[in-house]
């Protein structure tokens, strides 16, 4: 249990949560993310602030909206605190319950859905690879997969979409450790930058017997070919078929076609469209771009591809997407969450 006033804190209503009632659930940026260098709409979260004081961050992700896809520029762990946390990860819906962490490496696309009132999700941060070499010094790396997990994150030329859900109900010690990171990193002036260490390495030996769910795929990118013809992919998704793919990379078509199902688990189409999809929800989401354009900036002729898109792997159509976005009490989400929205947005309005 966390301390009643440190809770309390926790719990608050920050600026950032303010805006984002005050604007009827729109997603108000916190930090100032960047677009990669091939312009694909998908973010980058930055280093930003969050280690002005040390190399290990604790903050709060905000509630009354949503986080568009994004990757990390750091490792990022996310624990439920309270309610639950509904997330896709590389396109792969999970919800997360009170007292389970998920882990991610710097390449995993992670977007949020709306998170209420009732809906606490902590992020503890780890900026760097010398802050992963001092938590795993002196463990042996392959005693647990968590360990495994981040000695891969600093290889420079290993594959970096991995990640590791835990569910801490059934441990107690690592529910102490967690909620003693979060005592200590929270507001942390620098002076607990030491117990922070020792507290997150501790979670590291004592974290294995609650592993749940896993994405590890320890390959080497100098040695593994499927690397570079997928990050090709991800970057010419406008215009690019398995011929061209296959041509560019010297392969025969067909035996790329099945190279890349058996390896990644999807097809070449599939890919593709998951990659169009999370750009062109993106851009749904942070700009007033219409279907017309979007459609044609993700690579189809007319829009009834964007649609058919859509419907296809979420259920919904472009257009009803956006009213989602713009107008949240829409989502099949709890009505009691409005409603105390709502109140909320009334008391804030008359400060």
């Amino acid at each position: 249990m966390l301390p009643p006033k440190l809770y309390d804190q926790i719990n608050s209503v920050t600026p950032v949560e303010r805006q984002q009632i005050l604007g009827h659930g729109r997603n108000v940026p916190d930090v100032k993310a960047k677009l990669p260098s091939d312009d694909s709409s998908i973010i980058v979260m930055p280093f930003a602030h969050f280690f002005d004081r040390g190399k290990i961050a604790v903050t709060k992700s905000n509630r009354f909206s949503y986080v568009p896809a994004h990757t990390h520029k750091f490792i990022e762990m996310n624990y439920v605190l309270k309610g639950n946390s509904s997330q896709y990860i590389d396109d792969h819906k999970y919800v997360l319950q009170q007292g389970q962490l998920l882990i991610m490496d710097r390449s995993v696309m992670q977007r949020i859905n709306y998170a209420t009132k009732d809906d606490l999700l902590i992020n503890i941060l780890i900026r760097d690879d010398d802050a992963i070499r001092q938590l795993l010094d002196c463990i042996n790396v392959q005693s647990n997969s968590i360990c495994r997990f981040l000695f891969n994150a600093t290889q420079q030329h290993f594959n970096h979409d991995n990640y590791q859900i835990f569910d801490f109900n059934d441990n107690p010690t690592a529910q102490r450790l967690v909620e003693s990171i979060i005592i200590n990193g929270w507001h942390n002036d620098g002076s607990h930058n030491q117990v922070l260490y020792l507290l997150l390495k501790s979670l590291l030996i004592s974290s294995q017997e609650s592993l749940v769910k896993q994405q590890t795929n320890f390959i080497d990118a100098r040695t593994d070919t499927l690397i570079p013809v997928i990050n090709y992919l991800n970057t010419h998704f406008r215009d690019v078929t398995l011929r061209s793919l296959a041509e560019h990379f010297g392969y025969n078509p067909n035996y790329l076609g099945d190279k890349i199902k058996h390896e990644m688990g999807h097809s070449f189409k599939q890919l593709l469209q998951l990659r169009r999809l999370n750009i062109a929800s993106n851009l749904i989401e942070q700009t007033n771009m219409s279907m017309a354009q979007i459609s044609e900036y993700v690579g189809y002729d007319n829009h009834s591809s964007l649609f058919r898109l859509f419907k296809q792997i979420l259920h919904t159509t472009p257009t009803e997407y956006r009213q989602r976005v713009t107008h949240p009490h829409q989502l099949d989400v709890d009505v009691g969450y409005f409603q105390e929205l709502s109140k909320t947005q009334k008391k804030l309005q008359h400060k």
